[in-house]
């Protein structure tokens, strides 16, 4: 596919692929390897062009998936880590340095919050934590050596939406470089990059890869950003495996069906629970009622199924740990952005949060959405409320 003109639905089921030089097989193989040979000693020592060094540092098969997804976020480079994690840490150690001052949300997603805190913190670096919606008056939290802004919009389990351009053309005014995590709202509805991030992460583990069967991380970013990327991610032995890497290209091709499905089940979902008199508050920024409603609407094109929901505190824990076990279709786990629906209960209190989050207080409920049919996706979770009441 040559034209670069094409709708990104169309570029999702073309990039990566290189018939051409793979015998008229549309898909890229699975490289495993460690060893890449050399044909001369004067190739060996860098004399003459080679396309690939070592398997650690790059295979056509990494090449194929990363050059997809640097394609639909419009960036210059991308590099694809073991998992989601991974790749948030990289792109912040490509950042940061010691004596170096780095604001994070509140909103945090936890395992980076212990990276943060622990090991990022050790290294030197001040971290400091901000109000999620502070938005515009984020600029009273930059310091004289701030070097990192760090975005995570919607934020985790307590859903903020950012002002994504406001913070960014701040942080370039004092020449602060913003990293924004995107797994939420993916390169199909939540063009970050085009926002004024300067570096976009995403668990490819959720809807890119979209089976629940792999863990894979992206980063992505141009210029010097991009080089320095690259740089860390090879000094630090970055590499994902060839089977994720091969499925996570797979995953691109059904990403906007799942993504749609996933997306309007759980907008259906959120909207059965905000009718709900059992139901204390429905925590969905694509619900009207939502006080990031309008930024939302200004900044994404579409939603995903992640979105969670208050019950009671007078509800005994017991009683819902049964209601929520007895559930027909929902399991219980971590993760998302699978073919599955799940459920879990979040807490956000004690050192988890600086700031009190701003929903109401009781049971907070995270509900991920998956591709099954919604009406019986609501149908269990009608049935588990029921058994509260």
């Amino acid at each position: 596919m040559t034209r670069k003109t094409h709708h990104i639905d169309t570029k999702l089921g073309h990039l990566g692929l290189s018939p051409d030089t793979n015998f008229g097989i549309p898909n890229p193989p699975i490289y495993r390897t460690s060893t890449i040979l050399s044909s001369s000693m004067a190739q060996h020592r860098g004399e003459l062009p080679k396309a690939y060094d070592y398997g650690r540092i790059g295979t056509p098969t990494s090449a194929a998936f990363e050059q997809a997804v640097a394609a639909i976020y419009e960036a210059e480079a991308c590099i694809s880590t073991p998992s989601g994690l991974s790749a948030i840490n990289t792109a912040i150690l490509s950042v940061v340095k010691s004596g170096d001052h780095a604001l994070f949300p509140d909103s945090l997603y936890g395992s980076s919050r212990r990276f943060v805190t622990t090991l990022l913190s050790d290294l030197g670096v001040e971290v400091s934590f901000y109000a999620p919606r502070a938005n515009a008056d984020i600029a009273g939290a930059f310091n004289a050596n701030t070097s990192l802004l760090y975005l995570e919009s919607p934020g985790s389990l307590s859903f903020e939406v950012q002002d994504i351009p406001a913070m960014t053309a701040l942080a370039r005014q004092h020449n602060i470089t913003t990293i924004c995590d995107n797994t939420w709202g993916t390169a199909l509805h939540y063009p970050v990059l085009k926002l004024g991030v300067d570096i976009v992460v995403e668990a490819a583990t959720k809807y890119i890869a979209g089976h629940s069967d792999v863990n894979l991380g992206i980063a992505a970013a141009s210029g010097q950003h991009g080089k320095k990327l690259k740089t860390v991610a090879r000094t630090l032995g970055m590499c994902a495996g060839p089977e994720d890497l091969y499925l996570g290209l797979r995953g691109l091709r059904t990403m906007r069906l799942r993504l749609e499905q996933s997306g309007a089940n759980g907008i259906l979902l959120a909207e059965q629970l905000s009718r709900h008199p059992l139901v204390s508050e429905v925590i969905h920024p694509a619900l009207p009622g939502s006080p990031d409603h309008q930024i939302y609407c200004r900044d994404f094109s579409g939603s995903c199924g992640l979105f969670a929901f208050v019950l009671p505190d007078t509800i005994a824990q017991d009683k819902l740990d049964k209601a929520v076990e007895e559930m027909d279709i929902f399991a219980i786990g971590d993760s998302w952005g699978g073919y599955e629906s799940l459920i879990k209960q979040a807490h956000l209190t004690g050192k988890m949060r600086r700031f009190t989050p701003e929903h109401t207080p009781g049971h907070l409920i995270r509900v991920y959405a998956g591709i099954e049919h919604g009406p019986d996706l609501w149908t269990d979770i009608a049935a588990m409320l029921d058994k509260l009441a």
